[in-house]
C-alpha cells in the first residue's frame, strides 16, 4: 500500500519512542525535512540525494541544526531500507561538518561564591511565583551534581528522594537513565527548598517548576544566569570565552 512520506515519518518515529527513545529533538529535525519535502517534492515516495540534499543545503548557516538534521535522516533511511523500501539515499559517512564547541570558563572560589550571593539576593516577584526560591536551589544542585541545564530543569517531583540522598535522571540521552547520589549537606538545603516551594505550588510535577504542571523554558537558565553573573560582575570582560550555566 502507498504511503506518503510523512506516515513513514510518523512509523518510524512510533518505532523510536516504542523501544525508549524520547526523540524530542530529532523528532524536530526530521518533522522540519518531511514538511519541506511535501511543499517541494509533493511527489517523492521516500527521501533520494536530491530531495535530502537540496533540504540540507537550506541548514548550512546553522551547523548544530545541520547535524542533528543528518543523524536523524540516516537513522530514518535505514529505517525504511529495512521497511523494504529501495531506491533511498543515505547520508555517507563524514558528511556532518565537525563541529569545533566553545572552550569552557574554569571558575575561581571567589566568582562561584560571589554569584550564589547574588542568586540569595533575588527578591520575589508577582509574575513569578517562587522564582526566587527556584533559582538559587537549582544553580546549586546544577553546579554541586554536574548535571546538564534540561537535566535540573526537566526534573520531576518523583525522581527526586532527598531522604535517601539520590535523585533520579530519566532518559536524558537516548534511553539512558542514572543515579545521582548527593551530600547530607545538599540534601538538607533541597528539603529547605522544598517545604518553601510547597506552599505556593502544593501539588506540582516538577521541581524546580514555573506552574503547577510546568517547567521553566529552554532558555530560563541561560537567562538567569547570565543576569546574575553580570550583576555579580557588572565590568566583567570577555575574553576567547564566556562564563556559561554550561560550565557549571
Amino acid at each position: 500500500m502507498y504511503k506518503t512520506i510523512d506516515i513513514l515519518a510518523d512509523e518510524f518515529l512510533s518505532y523510536k519512542h516504542g523501544i525508549g527513545y524520547q526523540y524530542n529533538s530529532s523528532e524536530i529535525f526530521l518533522r522540519g525535512f518531511v514538511k519541506f519535502i511535501l511543499q517541494k517534492y509533493p511527489d517523492a515516495v521516500v527521501p533520494d540525494k536530491e530531495s535530502i540534499q537540496d533540504y540540507l543545503d537550506t541548514k548550512k548557516q546553522n551547523v548544530g541544526a545541520l547535524y542533528g538534521t543528518i543523524a536523524v535522516l540516516r537513522e530514518f533511511c535505514r529505517y525504511l531500507i529495512n521497511q523494504g523500501y529501495e531506491d533511498i539515499y543515505v547520508i555517507p559517512p563524514k558528511r556532518s561538518p565537525k563541529i569545533c564547541p566553545e572552550p569552557p570558563y574554569f571558575f575561581a572560589e571567589t566568582e562561584i561564591s560571589d554569584f550564589f550571593h547574588e542568586c540569595d539576593l533575588i527578591t520575589p516577584h508577582a509574575s513569578f511565583k517562587g522564582r526566587d526560591l527556584v533559582i538559587p536551589a537549582l544553580f546549586r544542585l546544577l553546579y554541586c551534581c554536574g548535571l546538564r541545564c534540561k537535566e535540573v530543569r526537566m526534573l520531576k517531583c518523583k525522581d527526586v528522594h532527598l531522604k535517601n540522598g539520590y535523585i533520579d535522571i530519566l532518559q536524558s540521552k537516548g534511553p539512558i537513565s542514572r543515579r545521582i547520589f548527593i551530600t547530607s549537606e545538599l540534601s538538607d538545603y533541597l528539603a529547605e527548598y522544598n517545604c518553601c516551594i510547597e506552599k505556593i505550588f502544593p501539588v506540582r510535577i516538577y521541581f524546580f517548576p514555573r506552574t503547577t504542571s510546568e517547567s521553566y523554558g529552554s532558555g530560563f537558565i541561560s537567562q538567569n544566569f547570565r543576569r546574575i553573573w553580570i550583576q555579580a560582575y557588572p565590568d566583567f570582560e570577555e575574553t576567547f570565552t564566556r562564563p556559561r550555566a554550561y560550565d557549571f
